[in-house]
């Protein structure tokens, strides 16, 4: 990791804090009279330390997932004190490299008689895959943000979120879609969840959950979608 001159809390564990940014760049795909919404999604590291995950190969192929934390000294010079099982490993075909399983999940919700999310999932992904990468520089003033980290998702290599940066992931990418085909013209809550099974440490209490990320929307009968909050 890159050293960064601050002097903060030196020994102790600093977490990463993972903060779901709304979803944006809404389309909508058409396909043999099927209806799907796409859009982006961009989940950040706004904690004291950086998001890594590290792959540990096994004899029956399978790949494990680990976390590793950090500390820093004085001299801000960033050092491993421990490591946690988060899950698995996967080769994603789609996109040509390896992906850390269950990182996020998109729901698409009701709206509640107040106007906030509903209880009610109408159409979910299921949990979906990340290649962990510093793509986008979200909030270089924390104390602790880093200059780009973690750039490639390799098959021997760690992957992760520097504090400060975000890991985006474009519309156009497999994965990056709900189908609302037969979905009645209405306004709806599109709401992404990153670390949803809570396997990532970030500190526990409020940390563990400011991860979702929100935008209400209206669909039209013909499919057409637009942000409306």
């Amino acid at each position: 990791l890159n050293q960064t001159a601050f002097g903060s809390d030196p020994g102790a564990i600093h977490y990463p804090d993972l903060q779901t940014l709304p979803p944006f760049a809404l389309t909508v795909n058409r396909s043999h009279g099927r209806a799907f919404l796409r859009f982006s999604n961009t989940v950040a590291n706004r904690g004291q330390g950086p998001l890594e995950v590290f792959p540990q190969h096994n004899p029956d192929g399978t790949t494990d997932a680990f976390q590793r934390l950090f500390s820093h000294d004085a001299a801000g010079q960033w050092y491993a004190v421990g490591t946690n099982y988060v899950g698995k490993f996967a080769f994603h075909a789609g996109h040509d490299h390896w992906h850390f399983e269950d990182f996020a999940i998109y729901q698409l919700r009701n709206v509640a008689p107040d106007g906030s999310i509903g209880s009610t999932v109408l159409v979910t992904s299921g949990k979906v895959t990340f290649c962990l990468v510093d793509y986008d520089d979200v909030d270089s003033t924390l104390e602790h943000a880093s200059p780009q980290t973690y750039t490639t998702c390799g098959v021997d290599l760690p992957q992760g979120i520097s504090v400060g940066w975000g890991d985006v992931y474009g519309w156009y990418l497999a994965g990056q879609s709900l189908e609302i085909t037969g979905l009645a013209t209405g306004n709806y809550w599109l709401v992404s969840t990153a670390d949803p099974s809570n396997r990532l440490a970030e500190g526990g209490d409020a940390l563990e959950n400011n991860n979702v990320g929100a935008v209400k929307i209206r669909i039209e009968r013909n499919k057409s979608v637009k942000i409306i909050q």
